[in-house]
């Protein structure tokens, strides 16, 4: 792929030399799959085998063929599969066998978003229309969906709906009474890009999936479950997490996948016109590609992004054809994005299909499993959320298992996308990660309670479905008295927010447009009165925070991108309630290890605002709410006795291993986890953002010594003697951290904990493990 460099280079889109861009580059070889042993008239009922053939597939995967088997055994089934590896063919079959043989029984397919919910029942509809006999009908219900479509579908429902956890919250239970006829003949419930279902958003799709199994039950239905990963290492762990049910698994994780180069690019690109230029470079870069015949998605980090980079396409194909002869087909350029219709979305996926469109900028709307064939490869403007979401866009690149594809990416001007360019080769050798989710989350579940009760007048639930801390909660609001609302038009359901933000959620606003929405975590760090904060690329002044009971709003107007503003923030943890804990003992040292509750308190010791381009500290101030508490947050954290120079020296630096550590171990969303604790009593600490928790420091606790040798990998690989943002990113305003001490006492963890830990933490107290 060396022609691919020479072409970034010729259209300026990558620049050598001193003081130019550093660019890594590795490969992953391609993996053959593996198939079925019998071609699919011999494994498969007639109806479904002739569908499959019509449709020109005659033999399936090995892990197709095996999830298939497993569902037609009334198993509950999740696939752990790559991209492109046919997983929904996988669910497609036994779900239409089964409604085939069963006139009067449903499906239930669960996707977390619309785009991809279009586009699964198309391919779903040319399947079922291949089959021979009566046709099974499909449709999607959702908050678009029209009024009168909606009274029709409640009335006569196909034999599948097609939805999103939204619709089952707000529609399937919360207006139950009138889902009757479909819900009683439920058979089916798949959920789909499962590994979209984690953290907060899939805390609580977990209570949600408990509420509808529960409701479910008490009709007498008991239907089977379906679910599907691309990216992760605990495919049934998870997928048991979500619905409370057990499940067998199916995992291909190592089975086809092409062959990829990886090219990661920190461009030298001056602060103050970083997003511009980056923005100018992701066209340059996709005009090369598109010269080379080659087709590609162009990852974008917001919507005005993708947008921008599409308008100075077209200016740039008209520049190089007047400037230097070159002619590129500025119809082969779109953009991909939320919001588009029916007939455009249908459009550009159709010219990804058969070549007429080649190079799309899009945001992460085409990162899910949405059918546009394969692509030559992909460009990362910047990293995404988390490793996941970043693994999903790679895995876009590649037409088959047989073809070559490639990967790149250019980092922004943040210490995070910083330090993904700068481990490449830790990037790429990780294992999957573990998926987190806590349906136990109690402040969750308060939000949850009335709609249960709402759906369930007495409650005389089952601990099996709903979990112990589940039906605890709700037994002890109903023996409190507490009556839920069972008249009108008045539904609990629609106060819960199944997507929103821990800690409160702001609203930003520019002018009277809404453009974003912030945790109150998130508020109290960057956007508070008169900081400078950076959204999709421009830069705004914070000019009013207005607080209501669980949030609020924030004002901004624009403001000149080459000022900042530097907040000194101490944070303290105090440890409220231990859940769980391990301790190893040797001769000379005791490490103990926890999981539990704790108090964040946030204080802000002053802010100063900087000229960028100067240097020069244009003013220092002191924000008017200068302290923030946050309860009942989940916490990792531990302590090595006695204590000795390491400890005293290194134990910040230590904090930093894991977790830097923690974000290559477990799938973390950008501000899942606190940066920075001060720490106390030479404790070291791995903070959860979301009260309640989200399952990140629980699997902390498991996998702690993982995370750190991935967290020392990653510091021994950096030449820097200090720690750097390259790296384990110092705390601001802390000074320099000591790497080497805090290397050192994590070896030392390491060595003292080899062993299986002698004892545990049990209610209170330690006893023999």
């Amino acid at each position: 792929m060396d022609e691919l460099l020479a072409a970034l280079r010729e259209f300026d889109a990558l620049r050598d030399g001193d003081g130019g861009d550093i660019v890594a580059r590795a490969s992953l070889p391609s993996v053959a799959p593996t198939y079925a042993a019998s071609n699919v008239d011999e494994s498969l009922p007639r109806a479904i085998s002739q569908g499959l053939q019509a449709r020109g597939i005659e033999r399936l995967y090995r892990h197709q063929a095996d999830a298939i088997e497993a569902a037609l055994a009334d198993h509950n089934v999740v696939l752990q599969a790559p991209t492109a590896s046919g997983k929904t063919l996988a669910f497609q079959v036994p779900m239409l066998q089964s409604l085939a043989a069963e006139r009067n029984t449903h499906a239930l397919m669960i996707y977390p978003n619309k785009a991809l919910a279009l586009d699964q029942r198309e391919q779903l509809e040319a399947l079922a229309s291949q089959m021979p006999g009566r046709k099974i009908e499909s449709w999607w219900y959702d908050g678009d969906t029209p009024r009168e479509e909606r009274t029709a579908l409640r009335q006569s429902p196909p034999q599948i709906l097609i939805t999103n956890p939204e619709m089952i919250n707000a529609t399937f239970l919360g207006y139950a009474d009138q889902w009757q006829q479909f819900l009683r003949g439920l058979r089916w419930v798949i959920v789909d890009e499962m590994h979209e279902y984690r953290g907060y958003f899939g805390s609580n799709v977990a209570i949600l999936l408990r509420r509808l199994s529960h409701h479910l039950s008490m009709l007498g239905v008991h239907p089977q479950f379906f679910l599907s990963s691309a990216t992760c290492a605990n495919a049934q762990e998870h997928a048991e997490n979500l619905t409370g049910l057990s499940f067998e698994e199916v995992n291909a994780a190592d089975m086809l996948r092409p062959h990829r180069e990886f090219y990661f690019v920190q461009p030298n690109i001056p602060d103050f016109q970083y997003w511009d230029i980056l923005q100018l470079r992701t066209v340059k870069a996709g005009l090369a590609c598109l010269h080379m015949g080659k087709s590609v998605l162009a990852f974008c980090p917001t919507r005005r992004f993708a947008e921008t980079c599409h308008r100075i396409a077209v200016r740039e194909i008209e520049q190089l054809r007047e400037q230097r002869g070159i002619e590129l087909d500025h119809t082969a350029v779109r953009v991909f994005r939320s919001g588009l219709s029916t007939d455009e979305r249908h459009e550009i996926q159709g010219g990804l299909k058969d070549g007429s469109v080649r190079l799309v900028f899009t945001t992460n709307a085409l990162e899910l499993g949405i059918d546009i064939g394969g692509l030559d490869g992909v460009i990362l403007a910047g990293f995404p959320d988390s490793m996941m979401s970043a693994w999903q866009r790679i895995g876009r690149a590649g037409r088959n298992w047989s073809a070559d594809a490639f990967v790149l990416y250019y980092a922004r001007n943040n210490p995070l996308d910083r330090f993904y360019a700068s481990n490449l080769d830790t990037f790429l050798n990780k294992p999957l990660d573990d998926l987190v989710a806590n349906a136990a989350n109690e402040d969750l579940i308060d939000n949850h309670l009335p709609a249960l009760l709402f759906e369930t007048p007495g409650f005389n639930g089952e601990k099996d479905l709903l979990g112990e801390t589940l039906y605890e909660a709700a037994q002890a609001k109903r023996t409190s008295g507490a009556q839920p609302v069972q008249s009108g038009r008045y539904r609990p359901h629609h106060s819960i927010p199944i997507r929103g933000a821990g800690g409160g959620s702001f609203t930003l606003k520019d002018g009277s447009n809404k453009i974003g929405t912030l945790s109150g975590q998130q508020q109290f760090r960057e956007a508070y009165q008169r900081a400078i904060y950076m959204h999709g690329g421009r830069t705004y002044r914070v000019q009013e925070v207005s607080l209501t009971g669980n949030g609020g709003e924030i004002l901004l107007s624009a403001e000149d991108p080459q000022y900042q503003t530097n907040a000194s923030l101490f944070t303290t943890v105090h440890e409220r309630d231990i859940e769980a804990g391990w301790r190893w003992e040797t001769d000379d040292s005791t490490v103990s290890a926890f999981y539990g509750q704790v108090l964040i308190t946030e204080a802000m010791s002053a802010v100063e605002e900087v000229n960028t381009l100067t240097g020069e500290i244009m003013d220092r101030w002191v924000p008017a709410h200068s302290q923030a508490r946050f309860d009942n947050a989940h916490a990792y954290w531990i302590t090595l006795e006695p204590r000795s120079d390491d400890a005293t020296t290194g134990i910040t630096a230590l904090q930093h291993l894991l977790r830097i550590g923690a974000l290559f171990s477990i799938p973390l969303d950008a501000h899942d986890i606190f940066p920075h604790a001060d720490v106390r009593e030479q404790k070291a600490y791995l903070v959860e953002s979301y009260p309640g928790g989200i399952g990140i420091a629980r699997k902390a606790l498991e996998r702690w010594r993982s995370i750190l040798e991935t967290g020392i990998e990653v510091a021994e690989g950096c030449s820097c003697r200090r720690g750097c943002p390259n790296c384990i990113v110092p705390p601001r305003e802390r000074g320099e951290l000591d790497k080497v001490a805090g290397i050192r006492l994590a070896r030392t963890l390491l060595q003292a904990s080899e062993e299986p830990p002698q004892m545990k933490f049990v209610n209170g107290l330690w006893e023999t493990a």
